[in-house]
């Protein structure tokens, strides 16, 4: 894939492209690193490390030019738990619909910890003092500041509107993200989010319990199959009425 712009072109030399493609005539992406904040809490703490995310300008041509000189807006998809190229694939409705529709900036940060996006590198996951810093507030203020160093870089980025996208966490990250920084993000969609659940003083007025989840699942499985749950309850009984040694056989 090849960047239209020469100046958005001569960014990324600064920050070491690689050029990846996805499978198939999907759309392809750029894979890139920025040096990211490793605490955003300690302002005294300088440690940095290596936040990889993907970036796709091929719609970013000026159809979708404001009159702001923003040449379109930027679609970011709030990266949840997993490799971010995993959500790339998966992900036509900004790639194929909206980008091409608004001439839209797709950027895909990753979620630290996750993918290559590893503040340990390999030791990444290997103890409560690490994983102390994944944390919902440290990856909003990763894709906070990854964004602000785009806009301050990209010609053309500076005044562009911001709308986060994401599903299941992902799109509670994109609520948090809008909800958090509302001058940087200008609109998100956050679907089959489980936002709501945060909200404990809301839980009653919307008939919400700690077993509203395990609910929704059950009902599920009632409505998929016929004796669906009724044989998993069964199995589950007798599973816990065996003994560990004979479940283990």
């Amino acid at each position: 894939m090849t960047f239209r712009s020469p100046g958005v072109a001569a960014v990324l030399v600064v920050l070491n492209v690689s050029s990846v493609s996805a499978d198939g005539p999907f759309p392809a992406y750029h894979e890139l690193y920025f040096q990211q904040t490793f605490d955003h809490f300690q302002p005294l703490a300088h440690a940095r490390w290596p936040h990889r995310y993907l970036l796709n300008n091929d719609s970013w041509d000026g159809r979708g030019k404001l009159t702001n000189v923003c040449r379109g807006p930027i679609l970011l998809y709030a990266g949840n738990e997993g490799p971010i190229e995993a959500f790339w694939s998966g992900n036509g409705f900004m790639i194929e619909d909206l980008a091409p529709a608004w001439g839209g900036l797709l950027l895909f940060p990753e979620q630290r910890f996750y993918g290559q996006s590893l503040p340990f590198g390999n030791a990444s996951c290997s103890g409560a003092e690490h994983l102390t810093y994944l944390t919902t507030s440290q990856v909003v203020e990763d894709y906070v500041e990854l964004l602000a160093h785009l806009k301050a870089t990209m010609p053309g980025a500076a005044n562009c509107p911001v709308v986060a996208f994401g599903g299941s966490y992902g799109g509670t990250l994109a609520a948090l993200l809008r909800a958090s920084h509302p001058a940087a993000i200008t609109g998100a969609l956050a679907a089959s989010s489980e936002l709501g659940y945060y909200d404990l003083a809301g839980w009653a007025a919307h008939g919400v319990t700690e077993f509203a989840f395990e609910d929704v699942v059950a009902e599920d499985y009632r409505t998929a199959v016929p004796g669906c749950l009724d044989a998993i309850q069964a199995a589950t009984t007798l599973i816990e009425a065996a003994e560990r040694s004979k479940v283990a056989e």
